[in-house]
């Protein structure tokens, strides 16, 4: 097996979601995020959140919506308020919030897509 070297990892770079039509996904990325893309054609757009871009990508014959068995966790100051923020738009609580057994509050919410969004507060 082979293993990574921590410092080789920088950050999380990019999130890929698939969705249905990208351009109606857009909208709700848009509003959810408080942010216009800062890439957008039909066929993928692009978010930048701190340093991190969301795609935003139609599904395939290999990729569909929904969890796929990875969670990117995004940090966040205040879980609840972040949590409330998701709930606004019309995400639901997927899993916790939690108190992780390394001390962190952690949450995943479910977006309208069929994805998992994990937030993170460390303190």
């Amino acid at each position: 097996m082979r293993t990574v070297a921590v410092d080789h990892i920088v950050n999380v770079d990019e999130i890929l979601h698939f969705v249905p039509d990208v351009q109606e996904a857009k909208a709700w990325y848009q509003d959810l995020l408080g942010t216009g893309p800062v890439f957008d054609h039909e066929a993928y757009c692009a978010f930048r959140v701190g340093d991190t871009l969301i795609g935003l990508h139609p599904t395939d014959d290999k990729t569909g919506c929904g969890v796929a068995g990875q969670v990117a966790y995004w940090r966040v100051q205040d879980l609840q308020r972040a949590l409330d923020h998701f709930l606004a738009h019309g995400c639901q609580v997927f899993r916790g919030p939690s108190l992780g057994v390394d001390g962190v509050w952690v949450c995943q919410v479910l977006d309208p897509y069929g994805h998992v969004w994990g937030l993170v507060q460390r303190s």
